[in-house]
């Protein structure tokens, strides 16, 4: 079992990882503020990653995007991708998520663009609005937002 805690703006998140039954999922259990809590199931063969940006605290596994409730009466919101996930990045349109070799940006929960890597990513960066990743074969690809759409 592993615990997290995230401080983010005025809440405190803390998340619990629990292994399940089944080897390869994990039960992730989510408390804000010390009072309201959820859980979900998720992949558990890659750690849990926290992250946060603007308003939105979030965290994910291997294959699931969770966006963290932020009040009592909200619900955890989960994102399911058929890939490893590696890196997510909140982007004004929505969410970058940095698979094992694949390049995916999804608005309102919805796919709108996509670029196949030709190795497994290394190293991801996102800063100042372009994205940058090395994949295993040394090769670097740089990918800007705009819209529904990135661009190399």
């Amino acid at each position: 079992m592993t615990d997290e805690t995230l401080v983010f703006r005025d809440r405190v998140y803390e998340v619990r990882v629990s292994p399940a039954e089944d080897l390869r999922t994990a039960v992730v259990t989510v408390t804000l503020d010390g009072r309201f809590e959820w859980s979900l199931t998720a992949p558990g063969w890659r750690a849990v990653s926290l992250g946060a940006s603007g308003e939105i605290g979030y965290l994910w596994s291997a294959r699931q995007l969770a966006v963290l409730p932020h009040a009592a009466e909200a619900e955890l919101q989960v994102i399911s991708v058929d890939e490893d996930l590696l890196s997510v990045f909140r982007v004004d349109e929505g969410w970058l998520l940095v698979c094992e070799t694949s390049i995916r940006l999804l608005v309102d929960e919805v796919e709108t663009a996509r670029v196949e890597l030709g190795d497994v990513v290394e190293v991801a960066r996102w800063e100042g609005g372009v994205l940058q990743v090395r994949d295993a074969a040394g090769e670097i690809l740089e990918l800007r937002v705009d819209g529904a759409r990135l661009i190399a």
